[in-house]
């Protein structure tokens, strides 16, 4: 019996033993070499763009190459807690979870048990518990720290603040004074955690020297995949299940997806196991495409229900609402006195469209990020 093929992933992240995958790393590979520089940063891009599969492989590599640990910390239960201190509490409790996930990296944890019971009601730890937490942990461990926190944005604003300028003060007080903090920090999330900045404070107002978000020193995007990645992806099922994927194919999903991971990996899925139902003697065309296209638009598959509801959101009305085909955006509006800057409002609208990749292109000159996506917009 031979073994069964592998899956495209139209789910969460990809497994290596279980689905078809591009070198995760290729996508975004400064994130090593800014692990090696003691710095840290933001990895952002729009809902299932191979964000958690690129950290997980990172994560990988850093510890088996064997000098730093690394740890991921995901925030996902995190948005509906509101009271400050309890958001605290409940980070730590994720960080002991995240670090019980690597055995502790040979900590004992009843020494953690024992400095969290010695410490949660004094007041200089309660006023920066993160910071004093990690500070702790960088303390006892043998080998520098990386973390990465997934989904920090999700936070309401003063615990986001609150959790950034702990951060940002352990990191500076580290580079200063060699004071134990993790080596690197990286914030994976949606949205530019570094322009957030700009959507919480008044547009009139700056931060000074107490700015939060100054210990991020770069904010890396993974691109699509191209044409050729999306034909190598493809590729790997023709060897591993003998099906071909004809080049009109190959070239019709590009066309639709514009190389989006997610819909690259969902159109594949659709034509291989529903439409075709695994029968993998017949070669994937690409009117098998355009149908798998219209088989993904008419139901309400997570993916593409989450674009519709950003969609109908007022900030990506604003950018959203003129655009009925991919034609270029129409003349944004502007505001001064010689109507030559565009507006604060429309600037964060912007931004907000192409973080969560609803859109490319200039903010002068927009449009859908994708013909698919095109198709739920209009």
């Amino acid at each position: 019996m031979s073994p069964t093929p592998k899956q495209f992933n139209a789910t969460g992240p990809c497994v290596p033993e279980d689905h078809y995958h591009l070198p995760p790393l290729t996508r975004l590979p400064k994130i090593l070499s800014l692990v090696k520089d003691g710095q840290s940063f933001v990895i952002h891009a729009p809902h299932q763009s191979g964000k958690t599969t690129i950290i997980q492989a990172a994560r990988r590599q850093i510890n088996a190459e064997g000098e730093y640990y690394a740890l991921i910390c995901y925030f996902y239960s995190l948005p509906m807690v509101t009271d400050l201190d309890e958001a605290m509490s409940h980070m730590i409790g994720l960080l002991y979870g995240a670090l019980s996930d690597y055995d502790f990296f040979g900590l004992n944890p009843a020494n953690i048990d024992r400095f969290l019971k010695e410490n949660s009601q004094d007041p200089n730890f309660k006023a920066a518990p993160i910071k004093n937490f990690l500070n702790f942990l960088a303390a006892s461990l043998d080998k520098d720290l990386v973390i990465f926190f997934v989904e920090p944005a999700c936070l309401t604003i003063p615990i986001f603040i609150s959790f950034l300028s702990q951060l940002s003060s352990g990191f500076w007080a580290r580079a200063r004074s060699n004071y134990p903090f993790p080596r690197s920090i990286g914030l994976v999330d949606m949205r530019d955690i570094i322009n957030c900045q700009f959507d919480i404070r008044p547009q009139d107002r700056t931060w000074g020297q107490e700015n939060p978000f100054d210990f991020l020193t770069a904010a890396l995007r993974p691109a699509n995949f191209t044409l050729e990645e999306v034909r190598s992806l493809y590729a790997q099922h023709t060897a591993g299940a003998g099906q071909i994927f004809l080049d009109e194919a190959v070239e019709k999903a590009y066309h639709w997806t514009d190389g989006q991971p997610w819909l690259v990996n969902a159109l594949a899925y659709e034509a291989v196991n529903e439409i075709l139902g695994r029968d993998y003697g017949p070669p994937i065309t690409a009117k098998i495409i355009n149908e798998a296209v219209n088989n993904l638009l008419n139901r309400r598959d997570v993916h593409l229900d989450f674009c519709r509801f950003l969609l109908g959101k007022p900030k990506a009305q604003t950018i959203i609402r003129p655009m009925l085909d991919l034609k270029p955006s129409p003349n944004p509006p502007s505001e001064g006195p010689n109507n030559q800057s565009l507006s604060h409002k429309f600037k964060r609208a912007y931004h907000f469209c192409l973080d969560m990749g609803l859109i490319k292109g200039d903010i002068r000159s927009y449009q859908p990020a994708n013909h698919l996506y095109a198709r739920l917009i209009s």
